[in-house]
């Protein structure tokens, strides 16, 4: 989602009235980059699943606000500047979570021998996606105008929603722990689960696990 805000940015900015749209794009970049460095470095003291959460949510209500502020800039022109503000919170809180952490998640949540797939199956999802979204943004936005936001916050919420309640957190814990953790939530006992042949294969070669 943010790199439609990157890959529109320019326009985004020249409808909300931006004198100089170009300097708030490479604001937006500046902005990417440090928020990148601070989720470097809090990561392993905060968690993924809090950072995730927390970027998700923050997103969400930046889409609000910059939608408000699209809907409302014929009648109030100061709201150019809540534009910016908005765009740069959604850019922040997605290098705060979405962006760097479910890569995070998606290399603890495997054993070794399938996580090269499991990686490569999330790149081209994501991949995917992206170019979709990107591909299509200008028509939803034409036909949606300044609410097209909506549909991100839409979609943000319901991925706060399944993270909050299906995601587990990975850090300092090992692939048996996670596991184990998933049969509780499934309220099955430890003692009284026997995995089904197509989990082993997430086992990889290790005999311990």
């Amino acid at each position: 989602m943010t790199n439609q805000v990157f890959y529109y940015s320019t326009g985004i900015f020249e409808r909300a009235g931006v004198p100089l749209p170009v300097y708030a794009t490479i604001g937006a970049g500046v902005v990417n980059t440090a928020f990148t460095l601070v989720s470097l470095f809090v990561v392993e003291r905060v968690g993924r699943r809090p950072l995730h959460l927390t970027g998700l949510m923050g997103m969400a209500v930046s889409a609000v606000f910059l939608t408000v502020a699209m809907a409302l800039l014929d009648q109030l022109k100061w709201m150019s500047y809540v534009s910016i503000g908005a765009i740069f919170s959604f850019v922040a809180f997605f290098e705060i979570g979405p962006g760097p952490i479910p890569w995070f998640i998606v290399a603890e949540l495997f054993s070794q021998g399938p996580r090269p797939a499991a990686i490569a199956v999330a790149g081209f999802s994501n991949w995917s996606a992206n170019f979709l979204v990107g591909m299509s943004f200008p028509y939803v936005e034409q036909l949606c105008g300044p609410y097209v936001f909506i549909i991100f916050t839409i979609l943000l919420l319901g991925f706060f929603t399944f993270t909050y309640f299906k995601v587990p957190e990975t850090k300092g814990r090992s692939f048996d722990e996670i596991t184990a953790g998933f049969r509780k939530s499934a309220g099955l006992g430890a003692g009284k689960y026997s995995a089904p042949e197509e989990f082993n294969t997430l086992r990889g070669d290790d005999p311990d696990l």
